[in-house]
């Protein structure tokens, strides 16, 4: 039972852990670590809400709990391949893999930054819980949110070109 809820849900967990590792080892590091956790823990699940949803909130506090534990380690940055973001080309759509440009800006990012990105973003989490989950005012958080998406969409601009941004604003 174990493989196959694992077969099941580790490429949508394995998706959420990647949002907050620096590279792809750290992801599956915490991929594990949240399945044992799971299976540890599967006793506790007492029916209310969602099974999914459960697991959610577990690799969720799992990934946080990561990248507190691990705030000294040095940041890792793939480097950009050789492909020119600025082209001029009509097709520019097949020159430019948005993904891999924004995963590599995320993982640029500072760890609290890329939390706090996050969990606000993706996981739509309100401002006040963010701020008392990162341990800072609101005021301080929304600050330091728009400053990061500020600094988000100029490294994108800088690596796929202001006409292909235009269209995504």
């Amino acid at each position: 039972m174990q493989k196959k809820l694992y077969d099941r849900y580790s490429a949508r967990f394995y998706a959420l852990c990647k949002r907050y590792s620096v590279d792809d080892d750290e992801a599956q590091d915490m991929l594990v670590e949240g399945f044992v956790y799971v299976f540890s823990s599967i006793t506790d699940y007492r029916g209310e809400g969602s099974f999914e949803g459960w697991m959610h909130s577990i690799f969720l506090r799992t990934a946080i709990k990561f990248v507190r534990s691990n705030t000294r380690r040095k940041r890792i940055i793939e480097p950009l391949d050789d492909r020119d973001f600025n082209s001029e080309s009509p097709d520019l759509s097949t020159q430019i893999d948005i993904k891999d440009a924004l995963v590599e800006a995320l993982r640029s990012m500072e760890e609290e930054e890329r939390l706090m990105f996050n969990l606000i973003t993706v996981e739509g989490y309100p401002l006040a819980d963010v701020a008392e989950e990162i341990g800072i005012p609101v005021s301080t958080l929304k600050s330091r949110y728009y400053k990061v998406l500020k600094a988000l969409r100029i490294t994108l601009t800088n690596r796929l070109g202001n006409k292909f941004l235009e269209k995504y604003k």
